[in-house]
């Protein structure tokens, strides 16, 4: 399986426009807030956004990064918090196809460009940016030394670099299928201690690690209860994911449990 069709399950387009008709958000101008239930795709939702942006400090007309950029939500967060400029890449195209199209829809197509491209190979020029941003990416990423070389690259001089992901925790080993892997040959878990020596190898200072595991724990928890027939809501993540997507959170709640993963931030400086 490709990773266009790990991330879209399907016709990803249909799903998408099937959910804000039934939303009734076609038919009237919509904020950006309408839609994070949608474009939020991780299992903490807007909470794990606002959580990453208030650890940073980005500067009004500031040009930012953010790296695997998914449906753009979190660039549209930003954007708006900050009054800042944000450019998105992803590799997944239908990503990139809708998140443009919620740009339009919300009318922050001049703040938020969004672009198909690599992270490893990242298509701007060196010390482009004044801060950036990655959340839940690097699970994907086996070259990590290269992914973070290149975020360092695009980043100017003291620049603030955060970003989220689920580290390999102390028994290892997570449940699959995940959210962001459906067996180990996508996955490729780092424990906080590997992802800090090379941050440090390659240049970033002032590299601060932050726990989040009992917050995912109960963003899990939220989202399965809300997966039940009766109480599934019209927008959420499982439009995304499709009809394997609560299986794969619960695994991923269960392998955090289990100390089988570790999900943390880190908040760094060029």
């Amino acid at each position: 399986m490709s990773f266009e069709e790990f991330w879209t399950r399907g016709d990803i387009h249909e799903r998408v426009n099937t959910a804000l008709k039934d939303a009734k958000l076609l038919d009237k101008k919509i904020e950006i807030e309408d839609l994070f239930p949608l474009d939020q795709y991780h299992a903490r939702g807007i909470k794990a956004t606002i959580d990453l942006a208030d650890k940073v400090n980005f500067k009004r007309d500031s040009n930012i990064i953010d790296i695997g950029c998914g449906l753009g939500g979190p660039a549209r967060y930003f954007a708006k918090k900050f009054d800042c400029n944000v450019y998105g890449i992803d590799i997944t195209g239908a990503f990139i196809d809708i998140g443009n199209y919620f740009n339009k829809l919300t009318q922050v197509d001049h703040k938020v460009k969004l672009l198909k491209g690599d992270g490893e190979k990242l298509p701007y020029e060196t010390e482009f940016f004044d801060g950036g941003l990655s959340q839940h990416v690097t699970m994907n990423i086996d070259n990590r030394e290269q992914f973070f070389n290149e975020a360092f690259r695009v980043l100017k001089k003291g620049a603030i670099f955060g970003f989220s992901e689920h580290g390999l925790g102390t028994k290892g080993n997570p449940i699959f299928p995940l959210p962001w892997a459906d067996s180990e040959n996508m996955s490729f878990l780092k424990t906080p201690e590997f992802t800090t020596n090379l941050l440090k190898k390659i240049g970033f200072e002032n590299i601060k690690v932050i726990s989040t595991g009992e917050k995912y724990i109960s963003g899990y928890d939220t989202l399965l209860k809300q997966g039940k027939p009766d109480e599934k809501p019209t927008l959420g993540i499982h439009v995304i994911g499709g009809e394997t997507m609560l299986e794969r959170s619960k695994n991923s709640m269960q392998s955090i449990i289990e100390n089988r993963t570790y999900p943390f931030e880190i908040i760094c400086n060029k």
